[in-house]
Formats: structure tokens, C-alpha cells, sequence
């Protein structure tokens, strides 16, 4: 079954990788035979067109051959003609064709002109004379080309052509052919002659099996993607990937139907499958149909209380389906399922209207009889049988069960179906002991916490709709304003929650008045007014207090530490903070611990403190995980941890996390996610996939006044990568316009060193038009955001350490501008990023250093020791652009970016023959190999005073005159390695101006 045929191989290289070493044995003369084994659609014809791709550019020569699965009387020996065909029209070839009695009655009518009939009674009268005439054909052919024979769909085979199969297995050994063949191993009977065939030429050792698996994830993620529309959504990934199981064909026909807005089995696939069962008993097909509607590993009890049949036929039909490869049977746990889900969609859609509900019925009622009876099957099928008031009662039984084990995802499809059912089923509110208003609000909050927020929003409103009682609305508003926010309607979200605080009376004290003021603080944290909000969580937390209301005495603590930090009291922050993380562990409320988690991981952060948050948010993550919420509420921690892990420079590891968020889908927190990754992608060169994650976030970020920055900040870095100077300018002056006040302060020096960068540009454009009234302004501009810079470094002093960091970046980025460059402030500016554990902005600024150096005429070796250590942490991190920006550098002054030699052991010899010390020894080396005293320091790490007086040692014990008699002494007990042009005596960077030497 050919799939994928127009496509670049996907998954499938190691299978490739071996069968063209096993043409490259053929080629040397130690043919054999490789059986190609796996289910229809999981790619065989695919890697046999790549392999006869290959072996034909090798200069081999390829004949291929298919079975064909036909109705009626067999052909024999079909494929092997089909493969010998090509070689009809080969001159040298006639003539042993013609002579060949056996081989002339396979191909009929091709020969000297017969005429196209068979005048031999139909076969072959001797399969060893054919045998012995094949070999010769193809022997005469491997004489010049090794021979690749494919023979495809062997499962399809004829007896005749199998026979011929296992002849040709036992005498390929010495010549240079290679036979191949592929088959269904899944479809086979235990009493199928290919079987018989397969497993007598492994044991006889004469042929290989090669099995051929599902495809992996991202293998098949990747498969989707080539075939795919642009931006093929996750959610549609995901389904595929999941009903797919990994068979690229399936794969493949359900992306066409998603294309085409279906969600049913394709036809082309159902016919497919279905074909596996045509071949079956009508019992079998019966009972295939039951094993299909129970949608799970069916125990045997089960199929025999349910399936009408006897239990002697039962058991026959049983073995029938595994024995062709339908059902598997798992015989420790006494259950059958299918051996590929899509087949039992396919025969699931074969059951009769009336007959389905009937089979769901008789399921239902003995599963209610069970001791271990399962709630959320049991509403799966009243559901299915139409049975309203049964499905309605086990729809919530079930969403409880799922709920309480955190299978969230579960608990949402259970609690929908519920809401689905609710209108058809009079007095639903006392079959279930819950009103119409409670279970919308119970299914947005387990519906939010998948990550669906826009639906939790709606499902919120249509309760809020339904109450009277104002205590009651405003718990309902303070969770449609959670349920806002991360979907990025901040705005709407603050006015839920005001409204929530409204409607609760301040006196009396009660527990749901400290709930929507803590609410309301975090709110307003998340807007950056945290001085405001501040005020709010310290009355909320005294409320809580006195009412012994737990859960909001967390949350207002949880908030106020956040408020606290980036109001400069770090360490009240903090053990705020970490008192909240108890508080939250001590109730195991899933909500509560991964908002601790992700407040704490985003105060680290910003405190400069990456590790730490990395080694926090891991915590979190494994208990979001296991709540089942770790792409869902929890997302913000994800994200947190990737942008952690992006500071310190664990790129690969960052791609990991991200991928999985983005992957996991979710319309909560959607921009962060996408941002991160955008980030992450602009340090690697990836320019087009930011550009496009920053246009998809940019439909949520306007309204996320938390994220928004961040937004601007990645999209100021993307326009400065991109060289889009103007572009970036613009970014910095409207990401600066949209920070918040002082709380930001931190966030605004850093927009204001990303603008200097591009003025630096501009008015290095500006000087080479010699545009003297634009580089004015631009100069101008330059020295604004530096006062602008330095202002708020002073303002974020008390609360980030990277706002000192940042300055010394804009100061020298404006040193840059000026048309001053100064290595001292690049080395200050590295320097406090090495501090701050940032190895990315550590290597710019190391460029810039070198580049610095190299401007005013430092020496090669100089200006080389900062480039070599960016070129390093460059290639370590992927930094695409950076390296090579750096490697232009490098060209440019003739900088040598390799690490400088280490001693050697011809050093050490030439120490002992000598009478030098080991460290002698190493400086005589560099001395041969004509380093100056500067460039000995910079390669050993030494000051050149030390250099110097190492050199007079060696002068004094060598009894040489000068450094060229030393080195000339060198040379003749061991020539030294040639040395790089920049290393070379007296070697500086060339410049304009004359070099001070």
C-alpha cells in the first residue's frame, strides 16, 4: 500500500541505513535475502521506492515485482515476471533469453517474437530448471551491476513464487544480488504457507527480517507537517497522532478528512480495514462487533454474558480474530482488544441503527451488575442506547471519579455530556443532587484547568445567568474573571472581579468577602499596579484570618509577596512566598499549589535568580503534572521554566519544554507560550517560525497587560537580528509607551539598551551617507534613552539585579553610538552577566568586546580571547546569528577563534633535553612558533611582566643572544607547528590608522 510516496523520507532512516549496507554486501558478492515485515500503511512500499532510489543512483540495477491480490484462479510466478520485464529490452540479453526453456515459458510472447501464448500445460516443467536459468539471468546480469530484486505484497504470493522464494534464499550466498521482499505479518494465519516460509529461512540462516514499527511521535508530527497546511493545529495533531497510532497511511487519510472538516473514519481507510474482516466467519464478524461497541479491553466474562452465541462458537470466533491479526489477547489479564483502535472504528460503523443501542444496552445492564463496575463506562453507554436518566446519573458519577484521581480531561468530557443531557431528563437536579447553576460552574472549573478557558467563560456566564442571590453571582464573577485572564481579556476580567467585590456587603466579616478581594489583588498585580494591589491582599488577608478562611488567606498572601518583591522589599517578598507554598502543600489543593509554584518561579526570575526558579519550577511541574494540569491552569509555570532555562543558556532543554507547551495546545496563556518559543527561535536563527508565533500571539497579548512587554521585548530582538533597525526603533518607542509605571522599571531599561543598539546602527548608517543632520538626531535620540536607561536602572535598583546589568549594556551600546567604542565597558557589562548566571548575553556582549578591541587597533591575540570565548558559548547555545557575526569578525581582523595549543608532550620533551622547567618549556614552544611576549600571557594566562622574565630564563639557559637564536634551537630538536597568521611575531589587527609598533 503506497503512501507518502511524493514526500521526503520520514522515521525511517536506520531501516534505510541497513538495507543499503545489505546492497553493498550483495555488491562485494555476499548476497542474500532481507524479508520487509509490518502492518498495511506503515510504509514498506514507501522504503522499498527509497531503497530502489538509491540502489539505481548507485549503479545497481533494480527489478521489482508485485503480487496482486486477485479473485479467482492463481497466476503463478506473477510477480517474478513483472520483475524480469525490464530486462526484455537488454540486447546482451536475447540470446540467453532465447535459449533459456524454463525462463522463455515465464515471459511468453517476449521473446524472438512468439506469439503471447503458453503452450506448456501452465507451469513450468521443472521449478529447479527455473531456478537454475533464473540464477544464470541474473548472474550474467551481476556480472556488471549488482542486482537488486524486490518482490512486494508476498502475503499476496502465489505458491509457485514462494516455492521459487525459499530456492533462491538458499543460493544467493556467493553472487552479487540482493533479494527483498515485503509482507503483512499481521494478516498471516498461524497456518499460512508464508509463515511456514518465513520462519524456515530464519532458522535455515539464509535471510533477515526486517520489522518495521509504528512511527514515532515526532516522526509522525513531522510527517504531518510536510503534508499539512501551513500551521496545522495542535488540537487536529493531536487526534491524529492519536487514532493514527503511528501508521503513516492512516495518518495520511485522516489529515485528508480533518482538510475536508470530517471527523468520521474515512471511506478509503474504512474500506481498507474492513477488508481484514470480509475474510472472517459471521460469527467472528458478530462478536467482532460487540468487542467494538465495548470500546475497551473486553474481558471474557464480559463477551460471553453479552455475545449471542455458544460458548464453544464464542471461543472459536475468539481465535479466528487473532489468528488474523484483528484481536490480541492478553492472557494474564483475560481480556481481547484490537490490535489497531481504527479497526474497531471501522466495525463499530457497521452496526445498524437500533442493533447499536440494543448491544449498548445489554452492555450497560451487566456492567451495572459488576462489583467493579465503572461509572464512566457505564454513562458511555447509556448514553449510546438512549437511555437519558441512567447516562445523566453515571455522567456525573463518572465526572467525580475522573476528577478525583486527576484525570481532568476525563471529568470535562463526562460533566459535557451531562450538561448535553440535563434538558431531556424532567427533575434532573434530584437524580443527581445538584442544581442546573452548579454543574455549569463545576464543569467550567474542571474545564479551565484543561485548558479550554474561552468555553469555561461561557459555561460561567450561562450560571451567572441563572442565580438571584447575590453572594452567590459574585463567587460566580470572581470565577469568570479567573477564567478571563489568561485567555487575555484583562480588562473584562478586572471588572468581574470588581463587580464580585460589590456585591458581597463588607459587613458582616464573611469568608467569601476575604475570597473576591484576594481575587481582586491579583487581579490588579497582574496589571502591574502593585501598590494598589497591595493595599487590597493586606486587608484580604486580614479578613481571612479572622475568619479562618484558608484557601484566601493563600491567595492573598501568594499575591502580596509578588507585590511586595517588585516593590523592592525582596526579602518580605519571598518569605511571603514561601509561607503561601506551605500553606498551599498543607491543603493539596491542585489550584492553590501551582499558583504558588508560579508566582515564586516568576519573583526568582526576575530577582536574577534562573537557577533557582529552574530547580523550583521542576517541582511544580511534577505535581502539575500529576494533577494533570501542567498545560492546562498551570501553564504559566511551563512557561516560567522555559524562560528560565533560556537565560542560562540550556537552550535544548528550553526547545523541549516548549515544544510540549505548544504542542499540548490549550487556549489558556496563549501568547506566553508562543512568545517563549519566538525568543528561543530569534537565538537560533529561526526567523520566519518567530515572526509567525508573534503574529499568532499578537491576537491575544493586546489585552495582556502582564505579558504585553514581553511581547515587545521579543519583538524588538527579532527586528534588531533581522537588521530591521527602523523596525526596532519603533518597537522600543511603543513597548516604552506601553509599560507600566515604576513596578516595570526593570523591563524599561532593558527596552531602552535594545534601542541604543539600534541607534548605534542608524548612526553608523547616518556617518557613512554623511548625513549630518540624521546622525544628529540619531546621536540625540541615543543620549535620551541612555538618561532614560540610567533613570530607570536606578528606579529597579532595589528589586532586579539585571537593571545594572542592563545599564552597563546601554552605556556601552552608546559608547557604540557615539562612534567611541570602549572594550572596558563591554568587559563591565559581560562581566555583571556572568554574575547574573547569563551565558547568552554574556557572549554579545563578548562580541562586542572584540569588536571594540579590534576598532582601536588592540592585538589579534587580544581582541581574540573575548571572540573565542562568545564563538564558544555561541556554538554551545546554536546561536546561528551570533556565530556568525562573530566568525565575520574573526575573518575580518584575521582572529584566530580556536582554543590556543596546549603543551604538548614534544614540550615536555624538549623541557627535559634542555634542562627547562615544564612551564620553560611551554614558553619556549610559543617562542618557536614566533609568539610575542603579549600573545605567551594571553595563550598561558600569565602577565606579560611573567612572560618576560620566562623568555630571560630561557635565554640564559640556552646561552642564546636573542629570541630567534632561542627559537632556531627549537627548531632543530623539534620543528615546531606552523603558526596561524594572527599569531605570528609582532602580528596586529590591520586598521586604517598606523599601528603604534
Amino acid at each position: 500500500m503506497a503512501a507518502w510516496a511524493n514526500t521526503a523520507l520520514v522515521g525511517r532512516l536506520p531501516e534505510l541505513e541497513c538495507l543499503e549496507e545489505q546492497c553493498r554486501q550483495a555488491a562485494a558478492g555476499r548476497g542474500g535475502t532481507v524479508l520487509v515485515a509490518g502492518e498495511a500503511g506503515i510504509g514498506k512500499t514507501r522504503l522499498v521506492t527509497e531503497l530502489v532510489a538509491w540502489a539505481s543512483a548507485a549503479g545497481a540495477q533494480p527489478l521489482v515485482g508485485r503480487c496482486i491480490d486477485l479473485v479467482g484462479a492463481e497466476v503463478p510466478y506473477l510477480p517474478v515476471a513483472e520483475a524480469l520485464r525490464p530486462l526484455l529490452a537488454r540486447e546482451d540479453l536475447r540470446e540467453l533469453l532465447g535459449s533459456a526453456g524454463e525462463l522463455r515459458w515465464l515471459l511468453p510472447g517476449t521473446v524472438l517474437g512468439e506469439e503471447p501464448t503458453r503452450q506448456r500445460g501452465g507451469a513450468p516443467r521443472s521449478r529447479l530448471g527455473l531456478l537454475e536459468e533464473l540464477l544464470a539471468l541474473l548472474d550474467t546480469v551481476a556480472a556488471a551491476e549488482p542486482v537488486l530484486l524486490v518482490l512486494e505484497d508476498l502475503h499476496w504470493a502465489d505458491r509457485s513464487t514462494l516455492d521459487l522464494v525459499a530456492l533462491l534464499a538458499h543460493n544467493l550466498g556467493g553472487r552479487r544480488v540482493l533479494l527483498l521482499g515485503t509482507y503483512r505479518a499481521d494478516e498471516l494465519p498461524a497456518d499460512h504457507r508464508l509463515r511456514r516460509l518465513v520462519t524456515g529461512l530464519l532458522r535455515a540462516g539464509v535471510a533477515e527480517r526486517l520489522e518495521l514499527g509504528p512511527l514515532g511521535r515526532e516522526e509522525l508530527e513531522a510527517l504531518l507537517q510536510s503534508r499539512a497546511p501551513p500551521r496545522l493545529t495542535p488540537a487536529v495533531t493531536e487526534a491524529i497522532v492519536t487514532r493514527s497510532e503511528g501508521n503513516p497511511f492512516f495518518a495520511e487519510e485522516l489529515l485528508a478528512a480533518a482538510g475536508q472538516g470530517g471527523v468520521d473514519l474515512p471511506h478509503v481507510l474504512g474500506d481498507v480495514l474492513l477488508q481484514r474482516i470480509a475474510q472472517l466467519d459471521r460469527t467472528t464478524q458478530d462478536m467482532l462487533r460487540v468487542v467494538a461497541a465495548a470500546g475497551r479491553d473486553v474481558p471474557y466474562p464480559l463477551l460471553r454474558a453479552v455475545a449471542d452465541v455458544p460458548e464453544g462458537d464464542l471461543r472459536q470466533a475468539l481465535r479466528s480474530a487473532v489468528d488474523h491479526g484483528v484481536l490480541v489477547a492478553d492472557q494474564a489479564a483475560g481480556t481481547f482488544r484490537f490490535r489497531h483502535a481504527l479497526l474497531a472504528e471501522a466495525i463499530y460503523g457497521t452496526l445498524l441503527p437500533g442493533e447499536r443501542e440494543e448491544l449498548h444496552a445489554r452492555l450497560a445492564a451487566e456492567l451495572a451488575h459488576s462489583p467493579h463496575q465503572v461509572a464512566a463506562e457505564l454513562a458511555q453507554h447509556w448514553a449510546a442506547a438512549g437511555r437519558a436518566p441512567e447516562a445523566l446519573v453515571a455522567s456525573v458519577a463518572a465526572g467525580r471519579e475522573a476528577e478525583a484521581v486527576f484525570g481532568l480531561a476525563e471529568a470535562a468530557q463526562h460533566l459535557e455530556r451531562a450538561l448535553e443531557l440535563w434538558d431531556l431528563i424532567p427533575g434532573a437536579a434530584e437524580l443527581v443532587g445538584l442544581d442546573l447553576t452548579a454543574l455549569l460552574a463545576w464543569t467550567a472549573e474542571v474545564v479551565d484547568q484543561t485548558g479550554a478557558g474561552p468555553r469555561a467563560v461561557e459555561l460561567m456566564r450561562r450560571a451567572i445567568a441563572l442565580v438571584d442571590d447575590p453572594v452567590r453571582a459574585a463567587l460566580l464573577h470572581e470565577s469568570l474573571g479567573r477564567f478571563l485572564v489568561p485567555s487575555g481579556s484583562y480588562e473584562a476580567a478586572l471588572a468581574a472581579f470588581r463587580t464580585a467585590v460589590d456585591l458581597v456587603p463588607a459587613e458582616p466579616v464573611t469568608p467569601e468577602r476575604a475570597h473576591v478581594l484576594a481575587a481582586l489583588g491579583n487581579a490588579l498585580m497582574l496589571g502591574w499596579r502593585h501598590a494598589e494591589s497591595r493595599e487590597v491582599c493586606e486587608q484580604a488577608l486580614q479578613l481571612a484570618r479572622q475568619v479562618g478562611a484558608r484557601r484566601s488567606e493563600f491567595r492573598a498572601l501568594a499575591v502580596l509577596g509578588v507585590d511586595l518583591a517588585y516593590l523592592g522589599r525582596t526579602e518580605e517578598g519571598l518569605g511571603c512566598l514561601w509561607e503561601a507554598l506551605h500553606l498551599a502543600e498543607d491543603s493539596g489543593a491542585p489550584q492553590d499549589l501551582g499558583r504558588a509554584y508560579i508566582f515564586l518561579t516568576d519573583v526568582l526570575t526576575m530577582l536574577g535568580r534562573p537557577r533557582e526558579s529552574v530547580q523550583v519550577a521542576a517541582t511544580g511541574i511534577a505535581l502539575a503534572r500529576k494533577h494533570g494540569s501542567e498545560h492546562g491552569s498551570d501553564m504559566p509555570l511551563v512557561v516560567n521554566l522555559m524562560e528560565a532555562l533560556f537565560d542560562l543558556g540550556e537552550w535544548q532543554e528550553a526547545d523541549r519544554v516548549g515544544t510540549a507547551a505548544i504542542r499540548a495546545g490549550g487556549a489558556q496563556w496563549p501568547n506566553q507560550r508562543l512568545v517563549g518559543r519566538a525568543a528561543l527561535d530569534i537565538g537560533r536563527g529561526d526567523f520566519d517560525r518567530a515572526r509567525a508565533d508573534l503574529q499568532v500571539a499578537l491576537a491575544t497579548v493586546h489585552d495582556d497587560k502582564r505579558d504585553l512587554p514581553a511581547f515587545d521585548l521579543t519583538r524588538v530582538e527579532l527586528a534588531l537580528w533581522e537588521r530591521q533597525w527602523d523596525d526596532a526603533e519603533r518597537a522600543v518607542g511603543d513597548g516604552l509607551r506601553r509599560l507600566p509605571a515604576q513596578e516595570a522599571a526593570f523591563l524599561r531599561v532593558r527596552l531602552c539598551a535594545q534601542g541604543l543598539r539600534a541607534q548605534a546602527e542608524l548612526a553608523a548608517l547616518a556617518r557613512a551617507r554623511r548625513d549630518s543632520d540624521a546622525l544628529t538626531d540619531r546621536l540625540q535620540r541615543a543620549r535620551q534613552l541612555l538618561t532614560a536607561a540610567r533613570e530607570a536602572a536606578t528606579e529597579a535598583a532595589p528589586v532586579a539585579p539585571t537593571a545594572a546589568a542592563w545599564r552597563a549594556v546601554a552605556q556601552a551600546e552608546h559608547d557604540r553610538a557615539q562612534a567611541h567604542p570602549n572594550p572596558r565597558s563591554w568587559e563591565e557589562a559581560a562581566a555583571a552577566w556572568e554574575a547574573l548566571q547569563r551565558p547568552p548575553i554574556v557572549a554579545y556582549c563578548r562580541w562586542r568586546q572584540a569588536e571594540a578591541l579590534v576598532t582601536v587597533d588592540a592585538s589579534a591575540a587580544d581582541a581574540a580571547l573575548p571572540a573565542r570565548a562568545a564563538h564558544a558559548v555561541a556554538q554551545r547555545l546554536g546561536a546561528r546569528p551570533l556565530q556568525e557575526e562573530i566568525e565575520r569578525l574573526a575573518q575580518r581582523a584575521r582572529l584566530d577563534l580556536e582554543p590556543p595549543s596546549q603543551p604538548t608532550d614534544q614540550d615536555s620533551g624538549l623541557g627535559e633535553l634542555l634542562g627547562l622547567t615544564p612551564r620553560e618549556a611551554e614558553v619556549l614552544g610559543l617562542v618557536a612558533r614566533g609568539y610575542t611576549n603579549r600573545q605567551i600571557a594571553a595563550a598561558l594566562v600569565i602577565s606579560v611582566k611573567t612572560a618576560s622574565v620566562h623568555v630571560s630564563h630561557i635565554l640564559g639557559k640556552l646561552d642564546a643572544q636573542n629570541r630567534v637564536e632561542a627559537a632556531a634551537i627549537a627548531h632543530r630538536l623539534a620543528p615546531a607547528t606552523p603558526a596561524a597568521p594572527s599569531e605570528l611575531p609582532g602580528d596586529t589587527i590591520p586598521s586604517s590608522k598606523a599601528s603604534p609598533e
